[in-house]
């Protein structure tokens, strides 16, 4: 059975599905709307998407499951957006920056646990790859709120066509994945 990070970190979590956001509304979908842990929601796909673009260069990659990494791994994550990254969260939550800062540490010590079970070999191109086959359920529940895209300078990932999900958009998410290798030096994505 495949991985799925964001369903296996919640459910760690005592949650038992994440919902996913609506691609024309960019919210919670409308039978989800009950649900009250915009923390999680937030969180989870913050980090997996922030490891998801970090990962798109096989020696940071490579890093993501040091231990010394796991230190400062925000600020290597997210960058100079790091703080910013954490007070959007905060907002869109309702919850204090260092209650958004512990969640995130939370669920980045669970997602290198879920992939060091997960992964025969831990090597760079292997976690690459993970998250690259990752990427398209990460952003069907990343709140566009929290204006990741911006912050990790890839406007894709806030874009709505990123979330849609059924026959057509499956096939061009499977495409999405195949070139999803051919980036420049700089760790841009071909697409």
């Amino acid at each position: 059975m495949a991985l799925n990070l964001i369903q296996t970190l919640a459910q760690r979590d005592g949650i038992p599905s994440l919902p996913k956001i609506d691609p024309n509304t960019q919210e919670i979908v409308a039978a989800a709307e009950v649900y009250a842990d915009k923390l999680s929601q937030a969180a989870i796909p913050a980090t997996l998407i922030g490891l998801y673009k970090y990962s798109r260069d096989e020696q940071k990659a490579d890093n993501i499951l040091g231990n010394s990494f796991s230190n400062r791994w925000r600020e290597e994550v997210f960058g100079a957006g790091s703080e910013e990254m954490t007070a959007k969260i905060a907002d869109y939550a309702g919850v204090t920056n260092d209650e958004v800062k512990k969640r995130l540490d939370h669920v980045f010590a669970g997602a290198t646990q879920v992939i060091r079970e997960h992964l025969n070999e831990i090597t760079g191109i292997s976690v690459k790859n993970l998250f690259t086959e990752q990427r398209t359920n990460i952003l069907s529940h990343l709140p566009a709120a929290i204006g990741a895209g911006e912050m990790l300078d890839d406007n894709s990932l806030d874009d709505r066509t990123n979330k849609m999900q059924g026959p057509v958009s499956n096939l061009m998410h499977k495409i999405e994945k195949a070139f999803a290798g051919t980036e420049g030096p700089e760790g841009k994505e071909g697409m």
